[in-house]
């Protein structure tokens, strides 16, 4: 078996929104350093398309193909300590700026892990696979779901290797279907290029304690990150 080179991910302190610069600053980073992975479509779940106009913005240098998956019609939640129910839409200017520049918006009428009225034995499994995806992070599953509607709407191509990226992760990702995302050949997560070492959202009472033993403060963007190496295998 071959030794392939080492890779890097970086970790942030917290999960949320607030990495959002600095996971395109990862992203700018790796695309500079790594050639192939300037052909890549770079798949972004947005909830108002903040990050795709700022990955526009901030990665143009590489023409890169966007395509931003975004929350159903109809999705609303609750922020903590709010009573009233938030409606994330992408706003209609943004919408018209994307159209010009080529990003295209796809907006699900469910999304792929989504819970169906009536089919509980369905929507159990899909809460096992979204709790299992959520170990990596809360927003990893958005990640992965961009991913699969992509692959749906004609967007992204079975078998095609894509970045796709949150507020708050980043990765390299095989496309697939929702349909055969779990058989032999599916959907596969190659590379996790930066993810939150602390599940401070989806988990908030298993954050860990230990200190890291590297810790880098960005602070342009305020966030504390770390960064660790992943060895390359030995060859055999």
């Amino acid at each position: 078996m071959s030794e392939t080179s080492h890779s890097q991910i970086v970790y942030f302190e917290r999960e949320g929104r607030e990495n959002l610069r600095y996971v395109l600053r990862v992203l700018k980073k790796a695309f500079r350093k790594r050639q192939e992975l300037r052909s890549l479509k770079l798949v972004i779940f947005t909830a108002m398309g903040e990050g795709p106009a700022l990955a526009y913005n901030e990665l143009g240098e590489f023409d890169l193909r966007i395509i931003a998956v975004t929350f159903p019609v109809g999705f609303s939640f609750k922020q903590e300590g709010g009573e009233q129910r938030v409606f994330p839409r992408i706003p209609p200017k943004v919408k018209k700026f994307f159209d010009g520049v080529d990003i295209r918006v796809l907006q699900p009428a469910t999304l792929p892990f989504d819970s169906i009225e009536g089919l509980q034995a369905h929507n159990d499994q899909m809460k096992v696979i979204k709790d299992a995806i959520t170990l990596f992070g809360g927003s990893f599953t958005l990640c992965v779901q961009a991913v699969l509607h992509a692959c749906d709407a004609g967007e992204v191509e079975a078998g095609e290797l894509v970045v796709a990226m949150t507020g708050d992760c980043a990765a390299i990702v095989t496309g697939s279907t929702t349909a055969k995302f779990l058989t032999a050949g599916g959907l596969s997560i190659n590379e996790i290029l930066c993810k939150p070492r602390n599940l401070t959202i989806a988990k908030p009472k298993a954050v860990a304690t230990v200190q890291p033993a590297q810790q880098v403060l960005d602070t342009s963007v305020g966030t504390a990150i770390i960064e660790g190496k992943v060895l390359p295998e030995k060859s055999k």
